[in-house]
């Protein structure tokens, strides 16, 4: 019997409800069935079209009305994209009911064994680096969280001396009341303000990544960020801080290791802003300089980042569509010795965009195709605040053939056409993969027309 079922059978026999029909909501369904075999068990979510096709197929799944009659119900699962501080949640806890999530479950029993990795941008290609690390490090490795698979759905694999490494979203953290042994902060930039309200909101989920450590455990943060500092200053763990800026003093290996990254191919962007909390997350895996640089060698960086997906026409095409806020935008433009057709927007967050703008006008970007509405307001303010004869050719797009064919009409042999919206993608289109797929699928339309 695992410990995470031993921790969820205190909710066997209660009034239990799943806010949510996700993946994350169908995980927890599975395994509290099992390991709850007499708590009545009801699901929720606001797509009730979707549950009532679930519902088709399984006869005995309870199905409740979103966000009714949740007095009813003494434990509530509530999913990551449901905001917690909605007046019914508020009002079901103050009822004296109990809300809780699957990252705060798995927490509560396997804190000791994790390594949580959070951060605005660059959680994905750090945690994968570190479970590669891991791996290589001969440990039974269990990679799970943001990154796509539900922490419930590797509950039942960890044993006694797994490393599990967890990337973690500010929607996941907002309600844990636990930390793991390792927290690692990366950045903080303005994000995901229509759901968390406003900014400090924001900060005060991620700071829970060590808000509840002890001084048994460790924080890994970025130096640099303001805010990820102030957040260390409140921490009670072991604090180990790293910097892009200043030189910081590292152990012998990951300095050695840190002069030998030219002879790996990965992209820049993951050498300068992933690699390090890596190697410092990693350091009681007891790997060589020559262990962690094979281990390098084998990292195959993530889908959608500074990916590129074809070269058609002689064009290089590159995908970076999870670049959902300015900063990653203007890390690829930093990492890449060339872009000559720059596509940007996507639904609009309320953030400032005018740091992108800046930075387009700077490098001197030739050609911008600008995705609705953040687009039109990126225009908007370039086109505002600069004068005439600086403005790159640009284009406010109404569909993803049309941004190609702007690509295509602005590009020659060698050119480098990058796809880094600096906001997330669905408006326009259903999310970023929708985004990603449409890109390539335009691509090979237009530029076979072109050749034929």
């Amino acid at each position: 019997m695992s410990t995470l079922t031993d921790q969820l059978q205190k909710y066997d026999g209660k009034q239990i409800l799943i806010l949510g029909w996700g993946r994350e909501g169908q995980s927890t369904y599975q395994l509290l069935s099992t390991c709850c075999p007499t708590a009545n068990i009801t699901v929720s979510d606001q797509d009730e079209t979707a549950l009532s096709e679930w519902q088709k197929n399984n006869h005995s799944l309870q199905v409740s009305t979103y966000l009714q009659g949740l007095n009813s119900y003494q434990v509530i699962f509530k999913t990551a994209g449901i905001f917690g501080g909605i007046p019914e949640l508020s009002n079901f806890l103050q009822s004296g009911g109990v809300m809780t999530t699957q990252l705060n479950e798995f927490l509560l029993a396997y804190k000791d064994q994790v390594i949580g990795v959070t951060g605005t941008k660059g959680k994905s290609t750090t945690s994968s680096l570190i479970a590669t690390l891991s791996v290589a490090s001969s440990k039974h490795t269990l990679l799970a969280g943001n990154i796509g698979t539900p922490v419930f759905d590797v509950g039942e694999q960890v044993l006694p001396e797994s490393q599990i490494i967890l990337e973690m979203s500010s929607y996941q953290l907002d309600s844990v009341t636990s930390s793991p042994h390792t927290a690692v902060f990366l950045n903080f930039f303005p994000e995901h303000l229509n759901y968390h309200q406003s900014i400090g909101n924001y900060l005060a989920a991620k700071e829970k990544i060590t808000g509840f450590q002890s001084q048994d455990d460790i924080l890994i943060y970025n130096q640099d960020s303001p805010e990820v500092s102030e957040v260390a200053t409140l921490s009670k763990a072991q604090l180990i801080p790293f910097s892009y800026t200043h030189n910081l003093p590292y152990p012998q290996n990951i300095e050695t290791v840190l002069t030998e990254l030219e002879q790996v191919q990965l992209p820049e962007t993951i050498k300068k802003w992933n690699v390090l909390p890596a190697l410092l997350a990693s350091q009681s895996f007891g790997l060589s300089v020559e262990q962690i640089i094979a281990a390098l060698h084998t990292f195959k960086p993530l889908p959608h980042r500074l990916e590129t997906v074809s070269s058609a026409g002689e064009i290089t095409w590159i995908d970076d569509t999870l670049a959902t806020i300015p900063e990653a935008t203007i890390a690829a433009l930093e990492a890449l010795p060339r872009v000559d057709v720059l596509l940007l927007g996507g639904y609009d967050r309320g953030i400032s965009y005018q740091k992108i703008i800046d930075v387009c006008v700077t490098k001197r970007i030739p050609a911008i195709g600008f995705f609705k509405p953040s687009g039109q307001t990126m225009y908007d303010l370039l086109r505002q605040n600069y004068p005439e004869a600086v403005w790159p050719k640009m284009k406010v797009v109404e569909s993803m053939d049309e941004a190609v064919q702007f690509s295509l009409d602005h590009s020659s042999k060698g050119a480098v056409v990058l796809l880094s919206p600096s906001s997330p993608s669905f408006g326009q289109f259903k999310n970023y993969e929708d985004k990603s797929a449409q890109f390539r699928i335009a691509i090979n339309k237009l530029t076979a027309q072109t050749s034929s």
